[in-house]
């Protein structure tokens, strides 16, 4: 069997499970299994695939028609040019949280000593792509779970940041000692009641802890919204993502404890980030 036949066949068998984009899945799989390049797939389309190989092609095939996430077999999702460490511990980075990453690097600026608190934190990718672009700051990482913080250290050691990101066991902005210029946040924001309804990779593969929001998802993001002002120094930001629907119940929470606030459409056209200015009192220390 070459190339191009490992692929149609690929195809075919995730096509009977209803996966989307069998082909792209199949390819993306089979170059994983052979540890060569995508170009490779094009440029040697008759080379012969060794009979180990397909074996080990075939077994990933057969999980991702179980709906495993691909990013889950690939053991990496990419992150604004980070390949980040995954497993089931954590969440799969979204592109809506690039969109989350992009903002917080605006309200940074580049050549800042600025000192970020991420909540929880998972995979680590915002605590480690901030780390990576703003190479002047601190981040402290929040996860209530050590397996999440386990990959999170991985992410940090894999990419040199780790003497800049401290990874912190607690819940939400509680382990925080001393305010600090930016908080960030990708909170668990999805309704208890949705979730049965969630596409089978997420639903039954993802820890349920980083989706479930509570009864209307806001659970969260209502705690983040009246603790943060008190762990933010002056003028500190909060950069927070939240899910459709949600704009206006956390324009109105935000409204009495922050001095601005701003809501921010992804690259969908979707409401998305709020991006929020503290008051100056009711800080730590």
């Amino acid at each position: 069997m070459n190339l191009t036949e490992a692929i149609d066949w690929g195809t075919d068998q995730l096509c009977a499970r209803q996966i989307e984009e069998p082909r792209l899945e199949a390819e993306i799989i089979l170059v994983h299994a052979l540890g060569i390049k995508k170009s490779e797939l094009i440029l040697h389309q008759s080379l012969t695939v060794k009979d180990e190989s397909f074996k080990r092609y075939k077994e990933l095939i057969g999980r991702r028609g179980k709906r495993e996430p691909t990013a889950y077999i690939l053991g990496f999702q990419p992150f604004l040019g980070f390949d980040i460490i995954v497993n089931r511990s954590v969440l799969i980075p979204r592109p809506e949280t690039e969109f989350l990453a992009e903002q917080a690097l605006k309200v940074a600026g580049r050549g800042s000593r600025v000192i970020i608190a991420d909540i929880g934190t998972g995979s680590g990718c915002l605590a480690v792509a901030l780390a990576k672009k703003l190479p002047l700051a601190e981040v402290y990482a929040i996860d209530s779970s050590n397996d999440a913080l386990k990959v999170a250290k991985k992410n940090a050691e894999q990419y040199k940041v780790g003497n800049r990101c401290h990874f912190i066991k607690g819940n939400l902005l509680e382990p925080l000692k001393e305010p600090v210029d930016l908080i960030v946040a990708n909170p668990p924001y999805i309704p208890s009641a949705e979730i049965k309804k969630l596409q089978p990779e997420v639903r039954d593969w993802e820890p349920k802890r980083a989706l479930d929001g509570g009864k209307d998802g806001l659970d969260h993001i209502r705690k983040i919204l009246k603790e943060s002002p008190k762990y933010l120094k002056p003028g500190g930001r909060l950069v927070l993502e939240f899910g459709f629907g949600q704009a206006a119940e956390i324009e109105r929470l935000a409204a009495g404890n922050f001095e601005k606030s701003e809501i921010i459409k992804d690259y969908a056209g979707i409401l998305r980030v709020m991006s929020t200015r503290a008051k100056a009192n009711g800080r730590l220390g």
